[in-house]
């Protein structure tokens, strides 16, 4: 069993997003992803992966495969291995994006 703290992994950083490893097991990692007003994360995608992101806290803009998609705190968002994902916080506070990511057995 592993136990840890959301809290302990919202770690921001003035000059980049931060990406906090939670928990990272063989098939799957869990991570927070932490963006300051205006920081984003370029586009780029996760084969043989699926990902799942759950906006705890903040708003912004996804981009998924070129389209904007605006989120608020308690969305959910799944991307596919070939979904070209990107980030934006477009508001004015900080963001904070729980995220699992699990290898598909083939």
């Amino acid at each position: 069993m592993d136990n840890h703290s959301i809290k302990k992994a919202q770690q921001f950083k003035e000059d980049r997003f931060t990406k906090i490893d939670i928990i990272k097991h063989k098939h799957s990692t869990v991570f927070l992803l932490n963006f300051l007003p205006n920081q984003e994360m370029r586009p780029h995608n996760h084969p043989g992966r699926e990902l799942y992101l759950l906006v705890i806290e903040g708003n912004g803009t996804f981009s998924i495969d070129g389209k904007d998609l605006e989120v608020n705190e308690g969305d959910i968002i799944y991307c596919n291995p070939e979904d070209q994902l990107g980030f934006t916080n477009t508001g004015g506070k900080p963001v904070s994006i729980y995220a699992t990511m699990t290898k598909i057995n083939k």
